[in-house]
């Protein structure tokens, strides 16, 4: 059997680790004294530096713009000053010097300095986005010239590894922000209604040990996970682009969930379910890990929901238990759903696709791994499920590579791993009937996959090519189905 490579938590101290990079800009100078211009004005990069809406309390990223002497002579700045001084909610950085007030700044010839600026908010009563404003001023020669500077804030509800100790419902008021962890503890449960934003800092993680209860009640009012930063980087690019910006939602053995109407974004690990806690006793560990089965797996049901763009798993399974339904989960660097050491698993009208983006690539883990065993180390005896179930109805299971199917089953475990998927279409190379019956292994047709768009085109061979499910209804998007479903989260309109 090949080695897994796992991530276990190994505490739920998750630490955070807020990086504000204080760009400094080196000039020369030449050995000759310039000749000083005395009537000439400045050349500013903007007249307005503008930052995205940043949660109070948290530091922004860094912006600058540039200061240019045009002319041929130097140029002296007798006074470059923050407007709001040391009161102001900014703070700036000139020619390498920290500072609100800078006396006799001297640019060269054909030259020019940068200005760096930070803004943290503090908190108001405002339950909507807020607006700082403050300026830096220029006086030269006895022109006043500025750049005006322009933030918007959100207050919002802030959690930095706390412990939810009884029933706790989140409403849709401000914003949720996780800073390291938040920890439903066993015998609590966090209920999350529909359209509340939960923000996640760098590493930060949502920890299941009760009960949690997800409620969003159609597209419109999903409930989001995602990472905390609103802006862009220096590079202009969104933040909210990047995966692994958090670890995850994580259900721990003995755990409860009902998810619905939940998009979830950027994350590492996506959706976890059945971890364990562990400490610094390897022998202790590994009696955890023995101890796992099905009567304390957690229990979790995903419906409606989306899961993208995750630096490594869509939905992890650690021997849990899932029942997933007009699910769509797209585009993570390893499985997009990874079903390890066994457990139950029940899928049905979801989609699952993989073909690597901007961030993310798909170059060799398959869209759906599962396997049945779990090695600790090279020391401890392979841990075998006594119970690896996974069932496929309607699902659209594909991606890039030529085989998006790999199920592992140790060779020395007498328990084998059981899959069947029914009237789904998949990328596989696998000719086995009994487990493949009345699938299709087409391209699905997705609208646009290059734009994320997996809704169907009307030629899709998904149409109309779903088995019966009394139980399923409406699509993703709560169009009625019809008497003969498609096959995927959406319904052909």
């Amino acid at each position: 059997m090949r080695k897994r490579h796992f991530q276990i938590i190994k505490s739920t101290n998750f630490q955070i680790l807020f990086g504000l990079c204080l760009l400094l800009s080196i000039f020369s100078s030449s050995c000759k004294k310039d000749k000083i211009n005395t009537n000439a004005g400045l050349s500013f990069s903007t007249d307005t530096l503008t930052f995205d809406t940043l949660f109070t309390t948290l530091g922004s990223t860094t912006k600058f713009f540039t200061i240019k002497n045009t002319q041929k002579e130097a140029v002296k700045i007798s006074n470059i000053k923050l407007a709001g001084g040391t009161t102001s909610s900014y703070r700036m950085n000139v020619d390498g010097e920290s500072g609100t007030n800078f006396n006799d700044i001297e640019i060269p010839a054909k030259d020019s300095i940068y200005i760096f600026v930070e803004v943290t908010i503090d908190p108001n009563a405002a339950n909507l986005p807020f607006i700082i404003e403050d300026s830096v001023q220029f006086l030269t020669n006895g022109n006043l010239q500025q750049v005006q500077l322009n933030a918007y804030g959100q207050n919002a509800h802030f959690f930095n590894a706390d412990s939810l100790e009884t029933n706790t419902v989140w409403n849709d008021d401000l914003p949720y922000v996780i800073l390291n962890y938040v920890q439903v503890k066993q015998g609590a449960c966090l209920t999350i209604n529909a359209g509340c934003d939960v923000y996640f800092g760098a590493g930060a993680a949502m920890i299941v040990e009760g009960c949690l209860n997800i409620l969003g009640t159609d597209t419109s009012h999903m409930v989001t996970f995602r990472g905390v930063r609103l802006d862009k980087d220096i590079a202009d690019r969104f933040y909210d682009d990047f995966p692994g910006q958090y670890s995850g939602l994580f259900f721990l053995r003995g755990s409860t969930g009902n998810i619905e109407y939940l998009n979830l974004r950027n994350s590492l690990y996506g959706i976890n379910v059945g971890n364990i806690k562990t400490s610094d006793d390897d022998a202790q560990n590994i009696a955890l890990l023995q101890n796992m089965n099905i009567a304390n797996a957690p229990f979790v049901t995903i419906k409606n929901s989306k899961i993208y763009n995750n630096a490594f798993y869509g939905l992890f399974g650690f021997y849990g238990k899932i029942y997933a339904e007009n699910t769509l989960i797209y585009n993570c660097g390893k499985n997009v759903v990874g079903l390890y050491v066994g457990g139950q698993y029940d899928f049905a009208n979801c989609t699952f696709y993989s073909r690597g983006a901007t961030y993310v690539s798909h170059t060799k883990e398959p869209v759906f791994y599962m396997n049945n065993y779990f090695v600790y180390s090279q020391t401890a005896a392979p841990i075998y499920a006594n119970t690896a179930q996974a069932s496929f109805q309607n699902c659209i299971v594909y991606g890039t590579l030529e085989e998006e199917i790999v199920p592992e089953a140790a060779t020395d475990n007498p328990n084998p791993i059981t899959l069947g998927f029914e009237n789904c279409v998949v990328k596989t190379k696998s000719t086995n009937a009994a487990i493949f019956p009345n699938c299709i292994k087409d391209d699905p047709q997705f609208k646009d996959v290059f734009r994320n768009n997996y809704k169907l085109k009307d030629n899709s061979p998904c149409i109309n090519a779903g088995a019966p499910n009394a139980n399923i209804t409406e699509d993703i998007d709560g169009f009625m189905r019809d008497a003969t479903l498609d096959i995927g989260a959406y319904e052909f309109q």
